[in-house]
């Protein structure tokens, strides 16, 4: 009989787990560099402007390496890929950690981004296509917790490290996490090496047959499902939900005159609002017969009134204007579950998972690597009231594409079903 998924639900679960520690200890890597920014410019290494070009080149080059390992990933084995690209990840924070030239720092994580860009697309086609499937639908959910667990570890760490040892030690301690989950990674495959090797083979052979028919030509149906269309907002929301995380802590400093340090570590309740982000949704998503066009618009509707009142952001108490930062970027997190995690996996029949997987998230990311420099550069030259405007007119347009997008993406929810 042939085999296209992995009937053993033990092994499925050491994957999956194993998996979801890859991705957190991935954005505990990328973290530590954004709670680092405080220190770092707070040192007088360097100004707002440039380190936010750090940023911008790790932005640049997972976006565009998303696009390539999203296609490579639905044609290869993609344990491969993400092994690796958790392993490259490793390597890229240990020599961040030991340099102080900005073009280095910028070339280091400009690989740091090629390699993390290994990860999500091969990793959502593993959960939507490979492990057992009963597991599939709360694995997709859930892996949305990694990414603010990883997270509010790095800020939780920076507050200590920064203050004691300085802001390189966070890059030797991500450096430190990222190689003993890979490790964990590693030893999980090799267990379950020859049910993976049999899946992904028969896997291809079905993928080899299924385009005979001509049916599923990816341009096609990029346009008769309204992706196309969804690109847009996958741009608004990625320029949010990492450039507002970015810089909160340079924010929080010079708004409220607090320490690096402080700022990095009150800010870790964003992450902790960010884990319920895609929880809360559910029910809302259920709601509206799961979806993810018309619930992107809910979310994207009820994200303009904490950015309306942080227009009083100097004026209200620190507690609240972080409590307001964390309901946004909470929205922004529900929104990456629909937009990049849901809207994905309707595309599994196709076989085109892993590359809708990357094309979304590459868009996603250029916002990402606009709002890494953008919004420092505004902040310097008009106030963080100016950059807070522009988040307010992001999330109309993202509504407005959301809105635009739904009539051809409720037709092709009609034919997919997950």
């Amino acid at each position: 009989m042939t085999q296209y998924s992995l009937n053993d639900e033990k092994k499925s679960k050491l994957i999956v787990i194993s998996l979801w520690l890859v991705y957190a200890s991935a954005y505990f890597a990328r973290t530590c560099y954004s709670a680092s920014i405080a220190s770092i410019v707070s040192d007088g290494m360097f100004q707002k402007g440039e380190i936010g070009l750090v940023g911008t080149a790790f932005f640049v080059c997972y976006g565009a390496g998303q696009i390539v390992n999203g296609i490579v990933g639905d044609k290869v084995n993609p344990f491969a890929l993400v092994l690796c690209g958790s392993f490259g990840s490793g390597i890229c924070c240990l020599t961040m950690g030991l340099t102080r030239s900005l073009v280095s720092m910028a070339v280091i994580w400009g690989f740091n981004g090629l390699f993390q860009s290994m990860l999500w697309s091969p990793l959502l086609r593993i959960f939507s296509e490979i492990i057992n499937e009963k597991l599939r639908k709360k694995a997709v959910l859930n892996i949305a917790l990694s990414l603010p667990v990883g997270t509010v570890a790095a800020y939780l760490l920076s507050g200590v490290l920064i203050k004691y040892y300085g802001w390189k030690s966070m890059f030797f301690a991500a450096s430190a996490v990222v190689m003993i989950i890979f490790l964990i990674a590693l030893s999980t495959v090799l267990i379950s090496k020859r049910s993976i090797i049999k899946i992904c083979v028969n896997k291809s052979d079905l993928k080899i047959s299924n385009k005979s028919d001509g049916r599923h030509g990816f341009l096609k149906l990029a346009v008769s499902s309204g992706l196309l269309i969804i690109l847009v907002p996958s741009f608004l929301h990625g320029m949010m939900r990492d450039g507002i995380a970015n810089w909160v802590p340079t924010m929080i400093t010079e708004i409220y005159r607090k320490s690096p340090s402080f700022s990095s570590t009150i800010t870790v309740v964003l992450p902790i609002f960010n884990a319920f982000g895609a929880y809360a949704v559910t029910p809302i998503y259920r709601k509206f017969k799961e979806d993810e066009m018309k619930t992107s618009v809910v979310c994207a509707a009820f994200s303009l009134i904490p950015m309306s009142l942080l227009l009083m952001m100097k004026n209200l108490p620190i507690y609240i204007s972080v409590v307001l930062l964390a309901i946004i970027t909470a929205s922004m997190y529900a929104l990456n579950y629909l937009i990049i995690s849901r809207v994905s996996v309707r595309f599994s029949k196709s076989g085109h998972t892993s590359s809708v997987t990357g094309i979304l998230n590459s868009f996603a990311y250029i916002g990402c690597a606009v709002s890494s420099y953008g919004f420092g550069a505004v902040s310097e030259k008009f106030g963080w009231n100016t950059v807070v405007l522009i988040w307010i007119a992001s999330s109309f347009l993202l509504l407005i594409f959301s809105f635009i997008a739904d009539k051809k993406w409720k037709k092709f929810m009609l034919e997919t079903t997950v």
